[in-house]
């Protein structure tokens, strides 16, 4: 009898343990820039080490997802980029054609040539964290100012590359291509949990 208890106890706590390793669900949120003082308002209970700018992207990207933590990881969005693409892959970068209905599927595609996502990261220099772009030819992460200067975002430049329809927002230096989302000036990643 205690043999087959174990037994049971041992099956569940397996088959919970092979459910729980492959749960995983990525979201699509909304977010917006937080300024300096509100990333040291939020600081501590977003797990962030630093607050270096008004205008931070990050620490917006962290507050809409929970926590920091909340964020997909560097291999996170690789293992998702290789289940996206054509699987030729190097360390880091993944080429191939982006499987948009994949990501329809997930809820997380935007209609833009180029989409990038927040690692849930903040870099040694306390100045930027990192990307991973997800065009329509291939995939790679790269550093990323907090501040938003540097790298092309959904809300940060004008995007004209592909089919994708351009739209323009209300703020001209702040124009977009979201079409369909609720609001134009919307920026978005994803979440992790």
């Amino acid at each position: 009898m205690k043999k087959c208890l174990f037994l049971a106890l041992l099956s569940i706590f397996l088959i919970s343990g092979v459910c729980c390793a492959t749960i995983g669900a990525y979201w699509l949120v909304p977010y917006e820039p937080l300024s300096q003082k509100e990333c040291l308002e939020h600081k501590e209970e977003l797990g962030l080490k630093y607050c270096p700018y008004d205008n931070d992207h990050l620490a917006g990207a962290a507050l809409a997802c929970g926590h920091i933590e909340n964020m997909p990881s560097r291999q996170n969005l690789h293992e998702l980029a290789k289940k996206i693409y054509n699987k030729k892959t190097s360390h880091t970068t993944i080429y191939g054609n982006r499987n948009d209905k994949m990501l329809k599927k997930m809820n997380i595609f935007v209609n833009d040539s180029h989409i990038y996502y927040w690692i849930g990261e903040e870099s040694n220099d306390g100045k930027g964290g990192y990307v991973r772009m997800f065009a329509s030819k291939g995939s790679i992460p790269y550093y990323a100012p907090r501040d938003g200067s540097g790298y092309v975002s959904h809300s940060l430049g004008k995007i004209h590359y592909g089919g994708t329809k351009y739209i323009v927002t209300k703020k001209r230096k702040h124009d977009s291509n979201l079409v369909g989302l609720p609001n134009n000036d919307v920026l978005v990643t994803i979440c992790y949990y």
